[in-house]
């Protein structure tokens, strides 16, 4: 059955097995206890005399002495019972979320020449990284980003180092901070680190305490370093080593340049063993030429025998056309010179015929016509009479007959209507 112990380390003894015996006592019993290696490798710390630790254990029996331990499963000091269980509730909750998904891992730059740094000024870890990046690359730059990296300050200052180290244009982020117990390293637990580490558009790298220490910055981060030193060495590939793969790919390129070159001038010995003499090629020339022009003179001659013909043939051809041409063009036109004159009689008749009925027409609308009848027009000095009221008694009018004109004076004048009878 398990129980919960509370005590203080009354003494702690660490076998070269990695398996931990110690006791925990209080103000009224002591008891002992042992915690194996593939269960302490879990804590993250070193219990030390005096240390007040809450266990969680099975109660055995010692047979060799015949006394009773206590098997420890599980250790932490002791009142952080509530940042363990905070600690995984956390994990599971961004673990559904998928902040730690292997799938949004994003591997690191083969070489990277600018890395930035985040973790405190005052950490042991940092004057590590220095001397690795010192030893192994000096030729790397980096740019350290200062931050709280233990207490209640520590959470905001690293969200804002991480976001500013983000926007640099940084090939590498290293996250980093030396070992510490669970409380100690709390801040690398909370939400807000943790979601802004997973929001780094730069790839991460965390080393954070020692290989057993796993917080959830490590998880959310695309690389997970076992401590800050390894974190610097993951990043920094060795300068000795960049410049043995220079001179390697020097040498690849020497051999492949010596062996084109080796092709070339085989390729050229080719073409020299190809050439001919200045002298034979104009004799090749020449005879081409007298080839040519025999060739020409052969086909120009068959072109003119060939014209010759053709001409002969068109014009006998064309005589016969022409003739048989001439022939039915002159029946032709007799026929066209009959048709146009009896088109031209009929038009003329047509047309004196419509004369003859305009004029008959004309003579039958004439005024003289009316005057041959005995009317009479009457006219003023201005104008035709055509009403009673364009006079008066006494006046002068002239009147239009058939055959001529006399001067009538007005006796009196009489309204009325209608056209006398003749």
């Amino acid at each position: 059955m398990a129980v919960r112990i509370q005590g203080e380390v009354a003494s702690f003894t660490k076998a070269s097995s990695g398996h931990w015996y110690f006791s925990l006592k209080d103000e009224q019993a002591q008891v002992k206890a042992v915690m194996f290696r593939q269960r302490n490798i879990l804590v993250g710390f070193l219990p030390k005399v005096g240390d007040k630790l809450e266990a969680l254990a099975q109660v055995g029996l010692y047979e060799p002495r015949g006394e009773l331990q206590i098997l420890v499963d599980t250790l932490k000091h002791a009142g952080q019972g509530d940042l363990h269980e905070r600690y995984l509730r956390l994990k599971t909750m961004l673990a559904t979320e998928g902040l730690f998904s292997q799938d949004r891992k994003r591997p690191l730059p083969a070489y990277a020449f600018n890395i930035a740094i985040v973790t405190s000024l005052q950490a042991a870890a940092l004057a590590d990284m220095r001397r690795t990046l010192a030893r192994r690359a000096p030729h790397v730059r980096y740019t350290l980003y200062p931050t709280a990296v233990q207490g209640e300050a520590a959470t905001p200052q690293i969200v804002a180092a991480l976001q500013q180290a983000d926007s640099a244009g940084h090939e590498v982020i290293v996250l980093a901070r030396g070992g510490g117990s669970l409380e100690d390293l709390w801040c690398f637990n909370e939400e807000a680190v943790v979601r802004a580490v997973a929001a780094c558009v730069t790839p991460t790298v965390a080393g954070i305490g020692h290989e057993s220490d796993v917080t959830l910055a490590e998880f959310a981060a695309d690389v997970r370093a076992s401590t800050p030193t390894a974190a610097a060495e993951l990043v920094s590939p060795p300068t000795a080593d960049l410049i043995a793969q220079v001179d390697a790919l020097q040498r690849d390129l020497r051999r492949v340049l010596e062996a084109a070159l080796s092709q070339r001038a085989q390729q050229l010995d080719r073409l020299e063993l190809g050439l001919v003499t200045p002298s034979a090629y104009l004799q090749a020339l020449e005879q081409r030429l007298t080839h040519a022009r025999a060739v020409m003179q052969r086909q120009l001659q068959q072109a003119l025998r060939f014209a010759n013909q053709s001409m002969v043939g068109c014009v006998q051809r064309t005589g016969r056309a022409l003739h048989g041409g001439m022939n039915e063009a002159q029946t032709r036109n007799t026929k066209v010179v009959r048709l146009l004159r009896q088109s031209v009689d009929r038009k003329v008749q047509q047309a004196s015929m419509g004369l003859l009925g305009q004029e008959n027409t004309l003579r039958a609308l004439s005024p003289q016509r009316n005057l041959e009848k005995g009317y009479a027009f009457l006219q003023t000095a201005d104008s035709v009479v055509n009403s009673v009221d364009q006079v008066e008694p006494g006046q002068v009018l002239a009147a239009t007959l058939a055959d001529g004109q006399l001067n009538v004076t007005v006796r009196d004048k009489t309204h009325g209507s209608g056209v006398p009878s003749v």
